[in-house]
């Protein structure tokens, strides 16, 4: 997944198990202590692979991405949130696949016992619960191991405790891949990881999200396989009754209140324009610095980025002085949102 805002040196040493290349070793790997950790603890943000991460976000020293199972009859592969082959399945594959929490034992090999050492709080920014939920696996790894950790951390003069934080988004694909990277640039700036947490409670009031599915029918097949009843207004949306025949395409959202669907448009293309142009609408009403956006699409960024309407958003973005970030979907999100659809989130901060 490319990320289209900035592209910093890759730094080997820090790429561990978070690395695209893929004849790299997948497991985190042990870094030295630093003698100011007792001070300064080093926190670290968790997704799971269906949040639309970019390649330099993926190789962010900060930032780990928790392995989601995609399984068919008979077969399952992993997805790591990397450049494999699930990005290249075609939409008879995806509408077989189903996407799950990972085992423990994949997330101990991936993850257990270096990160125990190599953090000192994980904040576990979760996707959306409706859809999937890491959070229990992760905790009961984190508890089986429990007393190793401390000891672990004990010899190398580390604290003891090894924090574990759930921050709930409320949102999915750009959405929490945004509201990551918000996270990360607190860190980077030396906010505490107990702040950042503080903080991170807040962004899901303040995110809101647009997803476009290209093929409704498929999202719909997904969206009844969960069986969750907070998803029932995109179930109705994605359902086409025949008094929404010339208006086919829906516009599926989510933020704070929950998910809903207020939109239609005639085709794909013209619900792409119509939350462009939405977006664009509330960074101009925006009064308070600090929006951030992200458009997350399965398909070409570059033929993408040469649509007028991308442009005119773009050039709202310069001028709000909003940052703008443009990545690929998720291999895990292809399944959920369907072949060649886009995923829209944006960050607008609480007025002064």
């Amino acid at each position: 997944m490319s990320d289209q805002t900035q592209q910093p040196p890759k730094n080997e040493y820090l790429l561990g198990f978070a690395s695209t290349q893929q004849q790299r070793a997948q497991r985190e790997s042990v870094l030295p202590v630093d003698p100011t950790r007792l001070s300064q603890p080093f926190g670290i943000v968790l997704v799971d692979a269906s949040a639309d991460v970019s390649s330099s976000m993926l190789n962010h020293p900060r930032l780990r991405v928790l392995p989601l199972a995609v399984r068919w009859p008979g077969r399952t592969l992993l997805d790591k949130g990397t450049r494999s082959r699930l990005r290249h399945l075609g939409r008879e594959a995806l509408r077989e696949a189903r996407v799950s929490a990972p085992a423990i034992d994949s997330l101990e090999y991936r993850l257990f016992p270096p990160l125990a050492i190599n953090a000192d709080w994980l904040i576990h920014l979760g996707t959306r619960h409706e859809l999937i939920d890491v959070a229990p696996a992760l905790q009961q790894m984190l508890h089986g191991h429990a007393d190793e950790i401390r000891d672990m951390r004990r010899q190398r003069g580390l604290d003891e405790a090894l924090h574990l934080v759930l921050v709930e988004s409320g949102s999915l694909l750009a959405g929490t891949a945004l509201q990551a990277r918000m996270l990360l640039r607190m860190l980077e700036a030396g906010v505490s990881p107990a702040e950042v947490t503080r903080r991170g409670h807040s962004l899901r009031d303040h995110t809101r999200l647009w997803l476009l599915p290209q093929y409704p029918a498929d999202t719909l097949a997904v969206l009844q396989r969960l069986d969750q009843g907070s998803l029932g207004p995109w179930e109705q949306a994605c359902a086409r009754p025949l008094r929404h025949l010339l208006h086919r395409a829906p516009v599926l959202e989510a933020d704070a209140r929950g998910m809903f669907s207020d939109h239609r448009a005639k085709n794909w293309r013209a619900s792409v324009v119509l939350v462009f142009e939405q977006v664009a609408e509330l960074l101009r009403a925006q009064r308070a610095p600090g929006a951030c956006l992200q458009v997350s699409f399965d398909g070409s960024l570059r033929e993408l980025q040469a649509w007028p309407e991308f442009e005119a958003l773009r050039q709202q973005a310069i001028a709000s002085r909003t940052i703008m970030h443009l990545t690929h979907m998720s291999p895990a999100g292809r399944i959920w949102a369907s072949a060649d659809s886009l995923s829209v989130a944006l960050y607008l901060p609480p007025a002064a």
